[in-house]
């Protein structure tokens, strides 16, 4: 694969002010809608009531959920929209969690959040880089960020003090990994720094990320090891040791059970 044939993580972004008056269709990604301003009415189909947006509300349509847009005519209305390959997300940055927000439609295509104005800011940042381009890692994080909200403010969530202990604890681990993926990190130690068991700490980031603190560690390199290897003419055994692997082979084998291919074939666009 060449740096070329990379498919975008934000493949729309956008600012809107026109009306619309009975858009119905479907997409493979993910869309994102922001009322600023006026009232929508989305809905799923010709028998299904429909949701309707107003000042401040958000709406996350998942892939693949076919729904029709109306929009009211109204002098003062305004909207952002954002379209997200969920795909792509999580390619760069698996969170089971935050791919099943905007895949699973096995109970409701839609997800609604109200005084959505903070997300503003991030539906901006997106449209900055669609409009102006940026690179992965950039759309990464914008995606990441309004997802990461949205899913935060809908998620199900456990009685509140274990819940936050272990929301808490799987955070700091999880900022841990992906600052210190490079170093000889053993996990029994970032267990025994935050004084849980291992068995805790796996259970704990399971819950809340969909892997284990391994499993998530090996990703993070894979993913960073990629990287280079696609945009970069570094040498794969420099690769290896800027990104935590214990040498070239070490990481070829990684790189070959995640993506299916070798570090070799992965640069040069052969299999």
């Amino acid at each position: 694969m060449k740096a070329g044939d990379l498919m975008p993580i934000i493949e729309h972004a956008g600012y809107y002010e026109n009306p619309l008056y009975n858009v119905s269709h479907t997409h493979t990604s993910c869309e994102l809608m922001c009322v600023v301003s006026g009232e929508v009415r989305v809905s799923g189909g010709a028998d299904d009531a429909g949701i309707t947006l107003t000042d401040g509300s958000c709406l996350l349509i998942k892939s693949r959920q076919p729904h029709n847009v109306r929009v009211n005519r109204d002098p003062e209305y305004k909207r952002f929209i954002a379209v997200i390959n969920p795909w792509e997300l999580k390619k760069e940055l698996v969170r089971p969690d935050l791919f099943a927000l905007m895949t699973d439609t096995s109970k409701s295509g839609f997800i609604q959040i109200g005084n959505a104005e903070k997300l503003y800011g991030c539906f901006e940042r997106m449209e900055h880089i669609f409009r102006n381009g940026g690179n992965v890692y950039e759309e990464l994080s914008a995606a990441l960020a309004v997802i990461s909200q949205i899913y935060e403010a809908v998620r199900p969530r456990a009685p509140e003090n274990a819940a936050h202990a272990a929301k808490r604890l799987s955070d700091k681990v999880r900022e841990y990994i992906e600052q210190s993926f490079a170093d000889n990190i053993r996990i029994a130690d970032v267990a025994a720094a935050n004084f849980v068991s291992d068995g805790y700490l796996a259970h704990a980031f399971k819950s809340e990320t969909g892997m284990s603190p391994r499993e998530y560690l090996s990703h993070i390199r894979c993913t960073r090891a990629y990287e280079l290897i696609v945009h970069t003419d570094m040498k794969f055994v420099d690769i290896a040791a800027n990104t935590g692997f214990c040498c070239a082979n070490d990481m070829s084998r990684k790189i070959r059970e995640y993506y299916g291919r070798t570090p070799t074939e992965i640069r040069y666009g052969t299999r």
